[in-house]
């Protein structure tokens, strides 16, 4: 009876780790959005030499890109949750893959 309890136990954190692990990959959709956006303002500024502008949204992006960094660091420590949860209740291989983030690295063009 114990080990069915244990068993029902992890079943509700893998469930619940999973969707955390979603919850966040929207998030970082979202941010990853914002930053487009705010890069894209960043550049006009540029272009048109308004400094001001520039200043402010040189803030903004550093402070999307490290709240996108945080929630990148939490989703993956609930990805390898879920795939140790995954590997005990049901011996499956559950590969993490970690993509690289090119498209919104900032420079500074």
């Amino acid at each position: 009876m114990p080990s069915r309890i244990q068993s029902l136990d992890k079943r509700f954190t893998l469930s619940e780790s999973e969707w955390r692990f979603r919850q966040a990959c929207d998030q970082i959709v979202m941010l990853n959005k914002r930053l487009g956006d705010v890069q894209k303002r960043y550049k006009a500024a540029k272009r048109t030499n308004n400094r001001s502008f520039r200043y402010n949204l040189r803030l903004k992006l550093a402070v999307i890109e490290g709240a996108r960094n945080m929630y990148y660091e939490y989703a993956y420590a609930k990805a390898d949750k879920v795939a140790e949860l995954r590997r005990e209740l049901f011996d499956e291989s559950v590969e993490i893959v970690s993509g690289s983030d090119s498209e919104y690295s900032t420079d500074s063009e």
